[in-house]
């Protein structure tokens, strides 16, 4: 069986651009929910002659805080429940100039985890500075 559809000049480009409208609602709702969608990641490295216990690192990349749905809030109760030795945020925050007050509070929420070690970051490709 083959269907088939004879759309005239004016529907047909009517037809593709409802068409093209649905699946771009479609990605940008897709893309939206991406960045709700924390995942923490466990992987572990031991070595003897490194330390005599293990070392948690929580790595944070390419944030994009211009688009980021999650708040620092959330980011906080999302990992506050992990001992974190040490966090590595490894670039890519900040694509604009007018977003660099938008990175104080997550760096605020971040401190409050109290990393053993510290918390250290290097600037991405996208970073405004």
């Amino acid at each position: 069986m083959i269907l088939y559809l004879e759309v005239g000049g004016d529907h047909l480009i009517y037809l593709l651009g409802i068409i093209f409208c649905v699946f771009s609602i479609y990605f940008f709702y897709k893309a939206h929910k991406n960045t709700k969608d924390v995942v923490l990641n466990n992987i572990t490295v031991s070595h003897s002659k490194l330390m005599d216990k293990p070392l948690n690192i929580l790595h944070l990349s390419d944030l994009h805080l211009e688009n980021i749905s999650i708040s620092p809030e959330e980011l906080y109760q999302t990992v506050s429940n992990q001992k974190i030795d040490l966090i590595a945020l490894t670039g890519d925050f900040l694509d604009r100039k007018r977003s660099i007050p938008k990175l104080v509070p997550y760096l605020s929420a971040l401190s409050r985890l109290n990393p053993r070690f510290g918390m250290y970051a290097v600037y991405g490709n996208h970073d405004y500075f």
